[in-house]
Formats: structure tokens, C-alpha cells, sequence
């Protein structure tokens, strides 16, 4: 049983340390059940718990990838669906074949891009500044988009050509038109690819693009004073 000077000492607890505590217990209440809904929404638990574990690098770029991406007429979240299978948003990353940067771009592609755009002096250390890298990676996927507009659903098929190239995306096409009667559908392409690392990397970025939707797209660029 408590004495008396105890009851006392609880008694003399002031209202505002309960008022913060309680102000405590409700903000990690309102943070878990935020958690919890991003969990359920995402369809992709371990995506959210990387992305929550590593906040800064999955989400530091949005600004710049909104207004690159705009730039080009690409929509953000296809442009960070590309970036996070391609560099999981690393921007000094170097792939296996040498591609460079965020959307691991080819030196092949850069300097193409760069002699499109009249950009003299181009080097490929230049692919690792993260506002380059995107411009060239945007440009390059935004003429694949456009080279297959005329599909009803053409972002598999760009996803397709960025990984692989155009001509092994003519030849799925030929294969799958073999296959199945037009109009050619984005899922019979898909089933034609016979690349299994090609056809994974569409088939991820899809439902990396889908979360980024579901969630409402990516933040507004931010403009200058």
C-alpha cells in the first residue's frame, strides 16, 4: 500500500507532463497506424520497411526527378520506378557493363544524347552528377515512350527497349504477333520476352510505378525565388 507521502509525490505530478506524455503516446500510435496503412497499401511490405529504413536516399531526389521528368513530358513516378531498379536511387553506382549513375546510363547513349543536344566536351564521369544522369536517362526513355505511342499501352514496351534495345523489342513483337491475334496486347509482349532478366525488369518497374500512383504520384518541383 502507498503512503501517504507517496499518494502525495503522484499527486503533484504537474498536468502538463501528462498532457506531453499523452501527446507522446498518440503520436507513435498515429505514426505505426501510418506504417501500417503504407504496409497494406504497397502490396510490397519489404519495400516499405527499405524505404522507411533508408528514408533519405529513397526519397531525396523526388524534386529533381519531378521536374527532369517534366521537362520531357514523362510522368515522375514511371521515371523513379526506372531510378530505384536501376540504382536503388545511388547516384555513384556503376552496373556491370559500365552503365553509370541513377538511371545507369550507357556511355553509347550519353554520347548520342549529347551529340543530339550539341553538348560539346561530354565526358562520362559527367553521368555521375544525379540533374545530367536524369536529362539523359529522360531522354532516352521519352524516345522510346514516343517510338511506341501507337500501342495502347506503350510503357512496357519502353521498358523493354531501355533495358534491352529496339531490336530485340521488334523481335518479341514479331514473336508475339506469331503467337496472338492483333491488336498486340502489353501482356502478350510481355510473355514473349525471353529474356528472363529483361522481362523481370519490366515486370518489377510496372508495379514499382503502380505503388508510386497509388500513393498519389511524386511531389511538385521545387521552383526558385
Amino acid at each position: 500500500m502507498a503512503s501517504s507521502s507517496d499518494r502525495s509525490q503522484i499527486r503533484r505530478v504537474p498536468g502538463w507532463v501528462i498532457f506531453l506524455l499523452k501527446l507522446f503516446l498518440v503520436t507513435v500510435f498515429s505514426a505505426l497506424t501510418a506504417v501500417a496503412y503504407l504496409v497494406v497499401r504497397s502490396k510490397d511490405p519489404f519495400y516499405v520497411f527499405r524505404e522507411l529504413k533508408n528514408w533519405s536516399d529513397y526519397n531525396r531526389y523526388d524534386s529533381l526527378i519531378t521536374k527532369v521528368a517534366n521537362e520531357h513530358l514523362l510522368d515522375p513516378s514511371l521515371v523513379k520506378a526506372v531510378i530505384w531498379r536501376e540504382s536503388r536511387f545511388q547516384a555513384d553506382m556503376v552496373g556491370r557493363n559500365n552503365e553509370r549513375g541513377l538511371m545507369q546510363v550507357s556511355e553509347i547513349a550519353a554520347r548520342e544524347w549529347a551529340k543530339s543536344n550539341a553538348i560539346p566536351n561530354f565526358e562520362p564521369n559527367q553521368l555521375f552528377n544525379p540533374e545530367i544522369n536524369l536529362e539523359i536517362g529522360c531522354w532516352y526513355l521519352s524516345k522510346a515512350l514516343q517510338r511506341w505511342n501507337f500501342q495502347p499501352e506503350p510503357v512496357p514496351f519502353a521498358l523493354a527497349e531501355y533495358n534491352a534495345g529496339k531490336s530485340r523489342v521488334d523481335r518479341w513483337i514479331r514473336v508475339a504477333l506469331q503467337r496472338n491475334k492483333q491488336p498486340l496486347s502489353a501482356e502478350a509482349f510481355e510473355d514473349s520476352i525471353d529474356f528472363p532478366s529483361t522481362a523481370h525488369y519490366v515486370r518489377t518497374i510496372l508495379a514499382r510505378y503502380d505503388l508510386y500512383k497509388r500513393r498519389g504520384g511524386l511531389p511538385p518541383a521545387e521552383t526558385g525565388s
